[in-house]
């Protein structure tokens, strides 16, 4: 067997030791093509790598109302960063919410010992909520979303009667809340807007689910305890057969481009779709969470993917074809004590 199989640690049942041990494979491959990475990043950068286990707002975010002489709607409101557009008033309390959960997700990308905050060009990055299912597509919205980030456009769109005044939850007798995590995650990719078209799908998917997942309200992120609150977002998202969750093969989410994610997003059901986004999630904890080396390789894997060359074999440096049925069991090991039962499919 070869040496990068084995887990660096002796410890194999502390839980650290045991994601490290997953990720061994994926290290040492991006450790051999070192060579071919032409923006290392020092051991003095390794060493400093620190990944946040919280943030919290230090101030209270500013959203105003931009009047206007012209007859409403839209409505306009300006944040530090954004820019909303939507064909309802918000209300105070959402405005206020609106705002906490925006403006926390360049700053908490900002904590992130990564190279991922890229935000459009100009003062203000563009949000619109459209009052209907109708309208949303019609602006450039996907069918079954809630919300769409749209590179050409540089903005998020979303959906009001999906947002603001979500539908019953079904079996539950709890007035409907506006998701909140929805925001999270479409604000991540407006956020790495300079990285569309560089780094893969399953990378930017993956780290959109990571921040939602981590987020618990109004704009606060938990770090510290990512294995309980991803699993719950994906047994949230995802039906599951005798306790089992399916989700498709590493090889499959892998090779997904733009194109083909979206197209599964049109041509499904919500609980069928989530499928590559929960396993895009799976990938990124791992590569987040392995240790200051499997950091290290990760920051050269986002500063390369801007390399023309680099780029279209990115994935498969980081994560080679030939180590992903190895991976996929390491997967299943690490999370099945943690209460996600999972069986990859072709």
């Amino acid at each position: 067997m070869p040496a990068f199989f084995k887990p660096p640690f002796r410890r194999a049942n502390h839980p650290a030791t045991q994601l490290v041990a997953w990720l061994g494979l994926t290290l040492a491959t991006a450790s051999q093509v070192g060579a071919q990475l032409t923006e290392p990043v020092s051991s003095e950068q390794v060493a400093s790598l620190q990944w946040p286990t919280s943030y919290r707002p230090t101030t209270t975010p500013v959203i105003q109302h931009q009047k206007s002489d012209a007859p409403a709607p839209p409505y306009l409101y300006h944040t530090r960063h954004f820019r909303l557009t939507t064909s309802k008033p918000l209300n105070p309390h959402n405005a206020k919410l609106f705002a906490a959960t925006a403006e926390s997700v360049p700053a908490v990308l900002a904590k992130l010992p990564l190279p991922l905050l890229k935000m459009p060009q100009g003062k203000r990055a563009n949000i619109y909520i459209y009052p209907d299912e109708a309208s949303f597509i019609r602006e450039g919205g996907s069918p079954n979303a809630a919300g769409t980030y749209v590179g050409k456009k540089s903005a998020v769109l979303l959906r009001a009667d999906t947002f603001l005044t979500p539908p019953p939850r079904q079996g539950s007798k709890l007035p409907p809340k506006a998701d909140y995590d929805l925001l999270v995650h479409e604000f991540t990719h407006l956020c790495m807007h300079g990285h569309l078209g560089y780094l893969p799908i399953w990378f930017s998917e993956g780290t959109a689910e990571y921040l939602a997942a981590a987020h618990q309200s109004h704009g606060r992120y938990d770090f510290s305890n990512m294995t309980r609150h991803i699993r719950d977002r994906i047994k949230q998202h995802l039906p599951q057969e005798k306790g089992i969750i399916k989700l498709p093969s590493l090889s499959d989410t892998l090779k997904q481009n733009h194109q083909s994610w979206q197209r599964n997003i049109e041509q499904n059901d919500p609980n069928v779709s989530y499928q590559y986004y929960a396993s895009s999630l799976l990938i990124v904890h791992g590569l987040f969470h392995g240790g200051p080396k499997r950091l290290k390789a990760t920051t050269e894997f986002v500063n390369q993917c801007h390399n023309r060359k680099f780029r279209h074999k990115a994935s498969n440096l980081l994560l080679p074809s030939e180590t992903h049925a190895e991976l996929e069991q390491r997967i299943i090991t690490y999370w099945r004590p943690k209460g996600l039962h999972i069986q990859f499919t072709p």
